[in-house]
């Protein structure tokens, strides 16, 4: 009976021990690095390139200036395929295409721009901040410079938003700076609609209700996409539209 007793308390304890295994939390496993491929500029300077990579690159280069006829052009067709991309929310692929338009060509405002895009669709703002300002330097295309600025003003303001109440200088900083990139945006185009919608959205998180209705007037005359009911009725719920 004893050695029976002994048997099954032997066999309970491997059972508890057991179950006590498998209802305990699992080490952390350490994060996995991300992959230099999701990164602008494949996460260079702190992320360097193997030999076997910087090899692969250049013969990258090689075929698409073969198949494009220049680096310039082929930059350009591989940005463009990078915001079909971000378009269709596969940000992965997106920034793969835009680090290799930024490999054929370092000053394709295009890809930093892209850079940014991606970014802020991963929340990521004050990188995407960073890239989007270099594309402003960047950028050689007039007829593109307002989007750009408008995007620009978009992203600090969005920024700023998220800023806790113990950062207000910072916060005041990022709207200033939003207020001059809408600003110099319609500018370059003063019939640019969705500079005036997005900037009346940013003056409502600015609560400078008054201004907010003058700009949002002035994108609904430029037809601009139609802004959110929500935004329109909180808007009002602040200060009634003026007449």
């Amino acid at each position: 009976m004893t050695k029976f007793f002994t048997s099954s308390l032997a066999n309970l304890s491997r059972l508890m021990l057991g179950i006590a295994l498998a209802c305990a939390p699992a080490f952390a496993a350490a994060p996995t690095p991300p992959s230099p491929d999701t990164l602008p500029m494949f996460g260079q300077p702190k992320i360097a390139r193997s030999d076997s990579q910087k090899q692969a690159d250049e013969v990258f280069i090689r075929d698409n200036v073969v198949r494009y006829k220049t680096r310039q052009a082929a930059s350009i067709a591989l940005a463009n395929q990078g915001w079909t991309a971000v378009r269709a929310k596969q940000l992965d692929a997106a920034m793969l295409r835009f680090n290799y338009a930024w490999l054929l060509n370092g000053k394709n405002y295009s890809a930093f721009w892209g850079f940014g895009a991606v970014l802020t669709e991963r929340g990521r703002l004050a990188e995407a901040i960073e890239q989007l300002e270099t594309a402003r330097e960047l950028i050689d295309d007039p007829s593109q410079r307002p989007a750009l600025l408008a995007d620009l003003g978009n992203v600090h303001s969005e920024y700023a938003t998220r800023l806790g109440n113990d950062k207000q200088l910072e916060r005041a900083h990022h709207f200033v700076v939003a207020n001059s990139r809408f600003t110099e945006s319609l500018e370059n185009d003063p019939k640019f609609a969705s500079g005036w919608r997005e900037w009346a959205m940013s003056l409502y998180d600015q609560e400078r209700y008054s201004e907010a209705w003058v700009k949002a007037k002035r994108a609904r005359e430029l037809k601009a996409e139609p802004f959110a009911p929500e935004f329109l009725k909180k808007l009002s719920a602040k200060m009634p539209e003026p007449k």
